[in-house]
């Protein structure tokens, strides 16, 4: 996951990027359950680059 600044008084925003992304995180691995989780968050988006768009929904 990577946590992206927010504009001046807005939120921020959070995007879940597959395990084989290119763009560096720095965090910490999830599980695919996490994974999902988050995405379902408010302000959670997946990253189109590397396709965490597809993951499975359950």
């Amino acid at each position: 996951m990577q946590h992206l600044p927010a504009p001046v008084g807005g939120p921020g925003r959070r995007v879940v990027h597959h395990e084989s992304c290119w763009i560096p995180t720095g965090e910490p691995d999830f599980t695919l359950d996490q994974a999902l989780r988050e995405l379902a968050r408010p302000g959670s988006e997946a990253c189109t680059a590397c396709e965490a768009r597809h993951l499975p929904r359950s």
